[in-house]
């Protein structure tokens, strides 16, 4: 059962933690108008995934007392790196049938059980057919931001996507664009179409030159550009005619350049940003804040449902609960003096059915359990000796690129966690296992550091047992 709360704040933060960066914007409303009282951006010294919450939540605080926010209600944007996505076509079904097969989708899409994830749903309707995107962020990382923010005093009402609420970033049904947001230490995709979010990614957006600086990786950026554009169904992807690139001026300017002649070609109007000077994360928690005074919330929302303590006492002893079970305390009453003889003759039958059997019983379980220990020794397909042997061929010679680890999860879930001295190696290693086929759904996980960056990818194995 979902509990919904519909509460009108008067008075909100809105947060922003991405790369290492705290945004802070803190908004108001005022006779009927909204405005941002403050705004402000910090570096945080730990991530938001390290183990001591209590020193990320002291840093939190820190930031907050110094930029004198007094609030403690807060809407977070969460960090884009921790959301994964998922695209599925629906076919025209009941509600709960549609439900059903969009948990399935997400068991077969997410490299854990759904159990696992906070999922969000972003549906999409082209004049043929009908899309959902279900985005989905792990419930241990949001347990770990409630632990962060409970230790800095805040009270969360609103886990969303800060790039999702960028004015006109979700257009009306019938218009798409692509929405590119470019910053020093990574780069977020945005697209929509359909009147909903089509894809959402997250990508390396610069490398490190032979003189220590970061440049944008021009050509890598255009390339899952591309890619991304092409894996969009036909029918939404002929409502996407624009291409809008924000962030930092001078890696946008860069990355127009190298993108212009691609968007021409396949009809996209290219828009640069001028931007206002303000680092986009503080722009996300203005709008995150804005929206939620004015419309109650989001609909994307990634903070899991708390019933209140009165709504679980009136769920616990409602009326209708207390004549079910009265209902069923007196049918059990009725019958469980005709049950008692029954029950206690059957089990005399049983028992005296069981002692016949029990020597056949003993041998039968005596070799199932030879089977079962012996089983492994009998197994020809080499399942994860070939996907090694797959993973091992596609790594370079020259060390540039090593696997620490390699894990096979069930019959076709495989993740892979390693380090690279750079992207370029790392990159051609990705395209080669994209062209196995046996490979699919290869997905970049994660990337930390430069030299060497540490990575995680996961995909699927999809060869036949024993190839």
């Amino acid at each position: 059962m979902k509990w919904i709360v519909k509460k009108r704040f008067q008075s909100v933060v809105g947060l922003s933690v991405a790369d290492g960066q705290l945004s802070i914007a803190h908004v108001a409303r005022a006779k009927s108008v909204v405005a941002t009282l403050r705004s402000v951006s910090a570096p945080l010294s730990l991530d938001l995934l390290h183990p001591e919450a209590e020193l990320i939540g002291r840093e939190i605080l820190n930031h907050l007392e110094a930029a004198n926010v007094r609030e403690r209600h807060c809407v977070v944007a969460l960090p884009p790196s921790w959301i994964m996505s998922q695209h599925s076509q629906v076919p025209e079904l009941s509600a709960d049938d549609t439900a059903s097969l969009l948990q399935i989708e997400a068991d077969k899409g997410f490299p854990c059980n759904s159990d696992e994830l906070q999922l969000a749903r972003s549906s999409q309707q082209s004049g043929e057919h009908h899309y959902v995107t279900q985005l989905a962020v792990r419930q241990d990382q949001l347990s770990r931001l409630s632990a962060v923010l409970k230790s800095a005093g805040l009270k969360p009402v609103s886990f969303s996507i800060g790039l999702a609420a960028l004015p006109e970033a979700i257009p009306v049904e019938g218009e798409g664009r692509i929405l590119l947001v470019v910053e020093p230490k990574g780069a977020t995709l945005l697209v929509t179409a359909g009147g909903g979010i089509a894809a959402f990614r997250t990508l390396e957006s610069t490398i490190e030159s032979e003189v220590g600086e970061n440049v944008i990786n021009g050509k890598a950026l255009a390339r899952e550009l591309r890619i991304t554009y092409e894996q969009i169904p036909a029918d939404l992807r002929r409502e996407v005619n624009r291409l809008a690139l924000r962030g930092d001026p001078k890696m946008v300017g860069q990355l127009a350049e190298v993108v212009r002649d691609w968007a021409r070609d396949v009809d996209l109007a290219v828009e640069v940003g001028t931007g206002s000077g303000r680092p986009s994360g503080e722009e996300m928690a203005e709008h995150l804040a804005t929206r939620l005074i004015l419309e109650g919330g989001s609909q994307l929302e990634f903070l899991p449902p708390r019933p209140s303590r009165w709504a679980l006492l009136m769920a616990r002893y409602s009326s209708k609960r207390l004549a079910t079970a009265g209902f069923a305390a007196a049918a059990a009453a009725v019958v469980v003096a005709v049950l008692f003889g029954w029950q206690e003759y059957r089990r005399w039958t049983l028992r005296s059915t069981w002692q016949e059997m029990a020597l056949q019983v003993g041998e039968l379980e005596a070799i199932q359990a030879r089977i079962r220990e012996f089983r492994p020794w009998y197994d020809t397909s080499y399942r994860s000796l070939t996907i090694m042997k797959r993973v091992v061929e596609c790594f370079p010679d020259n060390g540039s690129v090593t696997a620490k680890s390699v894990e096979i999860h069930g019959p076709a879930a495989v993740t892979v966690i390693g380090t690279a001295k750079d992207n370029p190696s790392l990159l051609r290693v990705l395209d080669l296992l994209r062209q196995a086929k046996e490979v699919q759904g290869l997905k970049i996980e994660q990337i930390r550091g430069k030299t060497p960056a540490q990575f995680t990818f996961t995909f699927r194995w999809v060869g036949r047992s024993g190839t």
